[in-house]
């Protein structure tokens, strides 16, 4: 219980962080902002101030925000921004910009709504690009084209924006010639330029270069306690592993992959007569949906199946030693933290096996 209090404290710590606003005047302060869609994201920041006031702002406010937990900034970009089949000349709007890269190299993703991009054709994408190098500024958006009577995005016009970037680098000059219209392949190339000279410094989260998904990894300890009689006397239980989560960074965020391998030590008195002992692996596949997703925290829902194998037991039976339970339970993360309470169940027992079992979880993630 003292583990679990501890760690508590630490995602209620780390739920405090402070996110940042820095206001047109220059000033900054910590608050702490709410995430929304991202066509809204580019027009306003909501967030709770010191005072615990809820404040709307738009980017004639707002010079730039920062999310701690999820370490993105979006700031106030200036850009023209023409509307689908209008005759007249687009008009320059303020929009808040995600910052994908920063250094020599400069890259900005800008939200659109519905009526800011060319939605029926096939390919498009609702977002453009602002590429700064030095004092030069290259708009990458796509473009529509005809093909055999149907609009499809153009992809033609940003990636010659691109290959004039990196004329003098051949590497990224051909990454240029086949990039498609995202993160991932953008950021390819400007890595890859600024790997042709070292004097130039772009800084790239390499999470980004995954394209859209993200592979965390964490260290984690266990305990399990066994719900069933037979079982839940004088129980000893400890266990340690590794636990990787991959889940989507821009669609479909909530949703995320868990699998985890742990060694698992268990000692109990069996049947109220007999002492007995069990060093097993347990390895769990699941799948996760996050019902509240903050940058601060998230508790997520989990379902799936675990396996229990014994390395050496005082049970002599197969079934005794080897079985699956049904898993369902929920995951609290904070920054690095993550606290996890799993109820493991499987209808019809079998005699000498356990049937029902509460696992409590506490992880830390690590970066390789």
């Amino acid at each position: 219980m003292y583990c679990i209090w501890l760690l508590a404290s630490s995602l209620i710590a780390q739920s405090t962080l402070p996110d940042r606003v820095t206001f047109t005047d220059g000033k900054s302060t910590a608050v702490n902002l709410r995430r929304t869609a991202p066509a809204e994201q580019a027009l306003t920041v909501t967030f709770t101030d010191p005072a615990g006031e809820l404040r709307q702002l738009s980017p004639t406010d707002v010079r730039e925000f920062h999310f701690s937990r999820s370490d993105r900034t979006y700031r106030s970009v200036a850009v023209d921004l023409p509307r689908p089949g209008a005759t007249r000349a687009p008009r320059t709007q303020l929009r808040f910009a995600e910052v994908l890269a920063r250094g020599d190299i400069e890259l900005l993703r800008v939200a659109l709504d519905g009526t800011e991009y060319e939605q029926e054709a096939a390919g498009s994408e609702p977002y453009l690009y602002i590429l700064r190098d030095g004092d030069a500024e290259l708009i990458l958006k796509l473009t529509s084209i005809v093909v055999y009577d149907q609009l499809h995005a153009n992809p033609a016009r940003f990636r010659n924006l691109l290959k004039f970037l990196a004329r003098d680098c051949p590497a990224a000059r051909e990454l240029a010639r086949t990039a498609g219209f995202t993160d991932r392949d953008i950021l390819g190339v400007l890595s890859a330029y600024a790997d042709c000279d070292h004097r130039r410094t772009v800084v790239i989260d390499q999470d980004r270069l995954q394209g859209g998904f993200r592979l965390d990894h964490y260290g984690q300890l266990l305990h399990v306690d066994i719900r069933d009689a037979d079982f839940s006397h004088r129980q000893l239980s400890i266990g340690a592993g590794y636990t990787a989560m991959a889940r989507f960074t821009e669609r479909f965020e909530r949703l995320a992959v868990l699998a985890s391998l742990q060694f698992m030590y268990h000692s109990f008195r069996w049947e109220m007569s007999t002492d007995a002992a069990q060093s097993m692996l347990r390895g769990n596949f699941s799948l996760g949906y996050s019902v509240v997703h903050r940058d601060s925290w998230q508790l997520q829902l989990t379902g799936g199946l675990s396996n229990y194998n014994a390395l050496s037991s005082s049970f002599r039976s197969f079934f005794s030693n080897n079985y699956f339970l049904l898993s369902a339970g929920a995951n609290l993360h904070g920054k690095n933290l993550v606290f996890g309470l799993h109820y493991e169940h499987l209808p019809g027992q079998i005699p000498r096996r356990p049937g029902n079992q509460l696992v409590t979880s506490l992880g830390y993630r690590v970066r390789f």
